[in-house]
């Protein structure tokens, strides 16, 4: 590639990002974060690859690793978002469940529910409500 196409390349990848940079806040217009991480990638890698002669393979590579760092860190919001929704932050509450022994007594166990969790007295842990059986085993006889 000649010296003058590194140039252009590096002109109009810096034109790229003084435009989206002044129209970020113009009429509501944003960038998507991808996107934008993308266009940040690919003129840092640029400036790297033309430092090293080849600025196209900079920009491409450093677009392609910031525009998916940027994805997994996404999917990864959104996966808490919906783990969230799924499971809204509540209170403590302390929840009595009684367990019928062998012999027919009845052992009080006291969960506590953090979230959609439930913390037995020895503090073991359930993503849902055990079973009778579940805490026979632990606390009955």
């Amino acid at each position: 590639m000649n010296r003058t196409s590194k140039k252009s390349i590096i002109s109009i990848v810096l034109a790229a990002v003084l435009l989206a940079g002044a129209c970020g806040g113009c009429g509501g217009m944003k960038l998507h974060p991808i996107y934008g991480a993308a266009l940040v990638g690919g003129v840092v890698g640029g400036v790297i690859g033309y430092q090293s002669g080849e600025a196209l393979a900079g920009a491409l590579i450093g677009a392609g690793v910031l525009g998916t760092g940027e994805t997994l860190r996404q999917a990864d919001r959104l996966a808490e978002r919906q783990e969230k929704e799924k499971c809204p932050e509540r209170g403590e509450e302390k929840i009595v469940f009684e367990v019928t022994n062998s012999n027919g007594s009845i052992t009080p166990v006291e969960l506590k529910r953090k979230g959609c969790a439930y913390i037995g007295p020895n503090g073991e842990r359930y993503d849902k409500m055990p079973s009778e059986e579940q805490l026979r085993q632990v606390y009955g006889f």
